[in-house]
């Protein structure tokens, strides 16, 4: 099925990097570090909070409805506000966010299989790369710190080019960065919109890895997957 590919793009979150543990980590120690202990509410609450603010402002950012700034001046604000921490809000909210990126580019945990898989890759030759919705600088320490920036060619951000997955500009940037063509050019991600539809809109080829249980969008995908170890059968 893959026969033709030569140029493989990767999501970071979720996809080899463990987004979702490290943050849980990042965001507890913010919350601990700015006086949560003080605050009227617990971390679980905030927590939850945050979660709800931050997930639809990325969907907001995700589809370029709002501009990055907007996603990392109010996810904290939003929930210190609805958690009822407000005195001085907007300053802390920026300090608080900085500080979680920080901690969070510092954590080191990825995906069951993660480096295994693309050593293979790198190992059977294709050019591996990453596509990314996330921040400059902190995707790059996040491969840094996982121990695989070294298996990785290019690191193709949002960031550089103003255009967000799943928006089909980001995709012409990729493939001009990595000299290539839809018709040999694989994404591999384990977000069905962002990752998957927006890549098959594309052109290139799809194997979406379904961490969440989340059905692919439609016929986008062309492999699914539930472990990164299934990839290395395919390619």
């Amino acid at each position: 099925m893959f026969d033709k590919v030569q140029t493989i793009f990767l999501d970071v979150d979720d996809t080899l990097w463990w987004f979702t543990e490290n943050s849980k980590v990042a965001l507890e120690q913010t919350f601990h570090d700015y006086g949560g202990d003080f605050w009227p509410c617990d971390y679980d609450a905030f927590h939850a909070v945050y979660l709800q603010h931050n997930d639809k402002l990325w969907d907001q950012y995700h589809h370029g409805l709002i501009a990055k700034e907007v996603l990392v001046t109010e996810r904290f604000k939003r929930t210190l506000v609805e958690v009822g921490c407000d005195s001085e809000c907007d300053e802390l909210a920026l300090l608080m966010n900085d500080h979680y990126l920080a901690v969070l580019a510092q954590q080191t945990t990825l995906l069951p299989g993660a480096r295994h898989l693309l050593e293979h890759l790198v190992a059977r030759g294709y050019d591996v790369n990453v596509l990314s919705n996330g921040f400059k600088g902190v995707q790059q320490q996040k491969l840094v710190s996982g121990g695989i920036d070294h298996l990785v060619h290019h690191v193709v951000l949002s960031d550089d080019c103003g255009i967000t997955k799943p928006l089909p500009g980001i995709y012409d940037y990729a493939q001009q960065v990595c000299h290539c063509s839809p018709e040999t050019t694989l994404m591999i991600g384990d977000n069905p919109e962002t990752d998957i539809a927006g890549a098959k809109r594309a052109g290139w080829s799809t194997i979406y890895f379904n961490l969440r249980g989340i059905e692919p969008i439609g016929d986008t995908a062309d492999v699914t997957v539930t472990a990164l170890e299934q990839i290395e059968e395919l390619l």
